[in-house]
């Protein structure tokens, strides 16, 4: 810096404290003179001066901390040049610390405002992006704004906007248990029975034959109902005693594998060859009556039954009586054909 500069510059700076110096001695002159006047007029009135000077003071704040008026172009330009100075300062603590962040500003008096959305760029793209945000959600946020505005002075506003993805209530330990006594009893039918959808039967454990499993050593103690209508107590003594080994679920014996059948088919299935070739229907016992409609003319016995299969019939052999067919034979027998009757002399 050049050094006429520098003088220069030395001489205003003096000049200005110079003229700070005697701009106070003349407020304190001012201001002197102000508690005389409150003095006398509190005298005239014939109260105390403190009362006086405490209404004073509060006339000053009030205008002190009151609102500028001013019209309305400037008043949105400077509510923007604010947003835009938080959304860098908030941008800048992204580059120094890391930090990551958004925030939503909403005009509760103005319904068509829509809102400023502030930030670092990862916060905003995740409320735009988060479902039940974006637009959305301001307009919302801005509706229950303008709602609480209308409710009275020292009444709470309650939201009547569900939230959106809410964190679960915390559950208390009674809660725990119950879910813990499902989740461990469903873990072990499923890891028992091999069916990845069974379900306990609390309140019919015979059931669980549906799953070719049983409960053994459930408490005594302990009725046969679901966890949500059993005690703290008796929800312990049955997770005690899964936990323990006490009580467990084992596999039902598997009596026989195939499916049962009657006797008849039973002895089909296990029919050899050679029963299956028998053809012992075709002998009838002579002392066994004979069935209805037969004639004993016809009835020749059981071996000239034989006979007649060997020698003048051909029969197709089938496992049961009703399938069965006779096929005549053309062919007669010797003995069948007719002789000449002797010369009478």
């Amino acid at each position: 810096m050049y050094p006429e500069i520098q003088t220069d510059l030395k001489g205003k700076g003096r000049q200005m404290q110079d003229d700070s110096g005697l701009f106070l001695e003349r407020l304190q002159t001012l201001f002197d003179k102000t508690l005389a006047d409150l003095r006398s007029f509190a005298e005239r009135e014939s109260r105390p001066f403190e009362e006086i000077r405490d209404q004073v003071a509060k006339w000053f704040c009030k205008d002190l901390f009151s609102p500028a008026t001013q019209p309305q172009g400037s008043l949105a330009e400077r509510v923007s040049s604010i947003l835009m100075a938080t959304s860098q300062t908030l941008e800048s603590l992204e580059d120094i610390a890391g930090l990551q962040s958004f925030f939503l500003v909403v005009n509760p008096s103005d319904p068509s405002d829509e809102g400023f959305l502030g930030g670092t760029v990862m916060g905003r793209e995740f409320w735009r992006c988060h479902r039940g945000c974006g637009a959305a959600g301001a307009k919302l946020f801005q509706e229950q704004c303008m709602k609480a505005k209308e409710t009275k002075p020292g009444e709470l506003a309650l939201p009547d906007i569900p939230l959106v993805n809410a964190p679960p209530k915390k559950k208390g330990p009674a809660s725990s248990l119950k879910s813990e006594v499902y989740a461990r009893v469903r873990d072990a039918i499923r890891a028992v029975s091999g069916v990845r959808n069974a379900e306990m039967k609390w309140t019919d454990h015979s059931k669980l034959d549906v799953y070719g499993i049983r409960v053994v050593g459930w408490p005594p103690s302990v009725p046969p109902q679901n966890p949500s209508t059993l005690s703290v107590a008796q929800n312990k003594e049955v997770l005690e005693a899964l936990r323990n080994g006490r009580m467990y679920f084992e596999r039902m014996a598997v009596l026989q594998d195939l499916p049962e059948t009657s006797g008849s088919n039973q002895t089909d299935f296990k029919a050899t060859p050679e029963d299956a070739m028998d053809i012992s229907w075709a002998y009838r016992d002579p002392d066994e009556p004979a069935a209805k409609g037969s004639s004993p003319a016809n009835d020749s016995g059981p071996e000239t039954a034989l006979n007649k299969v060997g020698a003048g019939e051909r029969r197709s052999i089938d496992p049961t009586p009703s399938g069965s067919s006779i096929v005549p034979d053309t062919r007669m027998a010797e003995n069948d054909l007719p002789q000449k009757r002797p010369r009478l002399e």
